[in-house]
């Protein structure tokens, strides 16, 4: 399958009928509707179907993919049409299972480190580990490996399974399953470090002083065997002392966390920015039916295992720069003056107090940075203190930021205060990390290759692309999961339910709201009332033109759904006062509903640049970079 099929390539189309016709709507695309070219289909209401156009605005059907009352049918036509590529063909399982069998070799060049106590910590259902952590103390600091996945052991550089890791990019996740970058008998097998089985690793070994400076660090190919494959849950009941787990394994997780807050002190005094985030998270029955999702803040255990990557992606990344490597590496510019001056002309419309810039040309890097950092620190104290704006402040200096991206040269990452930066940690769901990994091999005289230079920079800069457009498959995906749930809780419940909610994006139109725990949905300003409402000059809130009256960024706001369009993943609002029997209880499966743009996407597609714990999907462990 091509990246992107062309426009006459199949696409997802939903069945209807249009008075004695039978009509094609299409899914997840602009485009008219088409009728169904005679002979090659025979029509159900309310299927998702492929179809190619015939001639006219006749369209062929050449396969019907379900339902659309079922999610999974609904999300792999929004794989279709997005073009994101599907299964693996006969050359790359081959050599997949080739590989396989490689793995079964022995190979004398490793460091034997299977007597040294490991542990991996994944989500509940995930199938594939790609990193492991060891920890012990040393005298009065600490030794730390970060075992990492060696694929570059079993992919081979050019060959096919290479070729189409590249074309790929990175693995994208969905709620229900995940189109893996690597075929499954790599990604989720002989790769992945799973317990009590020996797997060939590139193992960095660091030594750390009782106040995480780092004293030393090494790197070289290694043979591990994991000994626990920890959940984030149960290493959260260790950490809050509440698991009755074995006194060593609680002793030595006791100990990891003390390290990873050690080194989160360290790299938070340089600089670092510390943002919150919420991903759904999404609950599986026994028949792997999606049944719930909860948003959920970062917890200790995501912190712990996120400490101990980004202490290995960096030390890799300075290991690279002082010997010139042909590198991928992860920039994050400063922000620009614009940016921050908005942001502290939108905290002072807020009422929280911001810090001093002195505007214009006069303001260096380090001074926009300082300001954007103070900003940070006064909109989560506000946040803290007066439970306003917990879920939309974080998105105010996201918006402040420019977007980080793969690239040939180091030049930094302001949002981690690091001199050099890169992707390490996850060669099994990104090709970044892949092309690392031989870099640093050849370096080391261990067996890598780098790229050559227009070649890398192709690589860097496609990676860029594919990341933007997963993300922006990943989003939708999640606002369709999210309005199948919704739709079935109001089934339950009933449509006059209230949910309380927090005002977390603007429009001219109206205001997005987050509600009921992971939900979003639009309130158009024209339900508020008779009084007209505009946007502040700064646009954080609506103000009434009578009355002056304010709907800020962050306030609180009970609202109760008016209509759920699931196919499209949008949600329409009333507020909870309000009575409209035309509009609650409609479920408008099929049609548009509301035509505002979703609110991640009015949130300038932020998510993305969003700091992330893992987010579990179909079963497939997912740790997005927080940059």
């Amino acid at each position: 399958m091509r990246d992107t099929p062309p426009p006459t390539g199949p696409r997802p189309y939903r069945v209807s009928r249009w008075g004695k016709f039978w009509s094609l709507e299409p899914l997840f695309a602009e485009g008219r509707p088409g009728l169904i070219a005679k002979g090659t289909y025979q029509p159900q209401t309310d299927d998702v179907v492929l179809a190619v156009s015939a001639r006219g605005n006749r369209l062929t059907v050449l396969e019907s993919l379900g339902s659309c009352e079922s999610l999974a049918t609904i999300l792999r036509a929004l794989v279709y049409a997005q073009g994101v590529r599907q299964g693996f063909g006969d050359e790359v399982t081959a050599a997949a299972a080739a590989a396989t069998e490689r793995g079964r070799l022995p190979d004398q060049d490793r460091r034997e480190l299977t007597a040294l106590a490991t542990f991996t910590i994944d989500p509940d259902a995930a199938r594939d580990f790609d990193d492991a952590i060891s920890v012990a103390r040393e005298g009065d600091g600490y030794r730390a490996h970060v075992h990492i996945a060696d694929v570059s052991y079993f992919v081979d550089a050019d060959g096919a399974i290479d070729d189409e890791a590249r074309r790929r990019t990175a693995s994208l996740y969905l709620p229900l399953w995940a189109e893996p970058m690597l075929p499954p008998t790599l990604s989720a097998d002989v790769c992945s470090l799973r317990p009590g089985q020996e797997r060939k690793c590139i193992t960095a070994e660091f030594t750390f002083a009782a106040d995480g400076t780092r004293t030393s660090v090494q790197f070289y190919r290694s043979l591990i065997k994991s000994d626990h494959r920890l959940t984030y849950g149960l290493v959260d009941e260790v950490l809050a002392g509440a698991d009755q787990q074995s006194d060593e394994l609680a002793a030595r997780l006791l100990l990891a966390w003390e390290l990873a807050g050690v080194l989160r002190r360290r790299r938070l005094a340089r600089g670092a920015l510390q943002i919150g985030s919420f991903e759904p998270e999404y609950r599986f029955d026994a028949a792997g039916q999606l049944i719930g999702a909860e948003a959920r803040p970062e917890s200790p255990s995501h912190s712990l295992v996120e400490e101990f990557m980004l202490a290995a992606n960096e030390a890799v990344a300075g290991y690279l720069i002082k010997r010139r490597a042909r590198a991928i590496y992860r920039v994050h510019a400063p922000p620009d003056a614009a940016g921050v001056e908005r942001l502290l002309a939108m905290m002072e419309e807020l009422g929280v107090p911001a810090p001093p810039l002195v505007a214009g040309e006069a303001s260096s890097s380090e001074q926009l940075g300082a300001a954007l950092r103070g900003a940070a620190e006064a909109l989560a104290r506000v946040g803290a203190a007066e439970r306003r704006g917990h879920l939309a402040f974080p998105h105010l200096v996201l918006r402040s930021l420019k977007q980080a991206f793969y690239g040939t040269r180091n030049l930094g990452h302001f949002g981690l205060a690091s001199p050099g930066y890169l992707h390490f940690t996850s060669p099994i769901r990104r090709y970044p990390d892949l092309a690392v990994h031989r870099a640093l091999l050849k370096h080391l005289g261990e067996g890598g290759d780098e790229l050559a230079e227009v070649e890398l920079a192709e690589v860097a800069e496609l990676c860029s692309q594919r990341e933007r457009a997963f993300a922006e498959v990943e989003r939708t995906a999640d606002d369709v999961a999210l309005a199948f749930l919704l739709e079935g809780t109001l089934r339950e419940r009933g449509w006059e339910s209230v949910f309380e909610g927090e005002v977390v994006g603007l429009v001219p139109g109206g205001v997005f709201v987050h509600f009921g725990g992971c939900y979003e949905g639009y309130l158009p300003v024209r339900a508020l009332g008779s009084e007209r409402f505009a946007l502040s000059a700064e646009g954080t809130a609506q103000v009434g033109e009578r009355s002056g009256s304010r709907l800020r960024l962050g306030d609180a706001m009970d609202v109760r759904v008016a209509r759920v369009d699931r196919l499209r993943g949008k949600v329409d609002l009333l507020p909870a006062a309000e009575s409209d029997e035309r509009g609650a209880g409609a479920s408008a499966a099929g049609r548009s509903g509301s035509r505002v743009t979703s609110p991640r996407r009015a949130r300038r597609d932020t998510r993305r640049r969003a700091p992330a714990g893992r987010r579990r999907s179909g079963g497939l462990t997912r740790r997005p970079s927080r940059w």
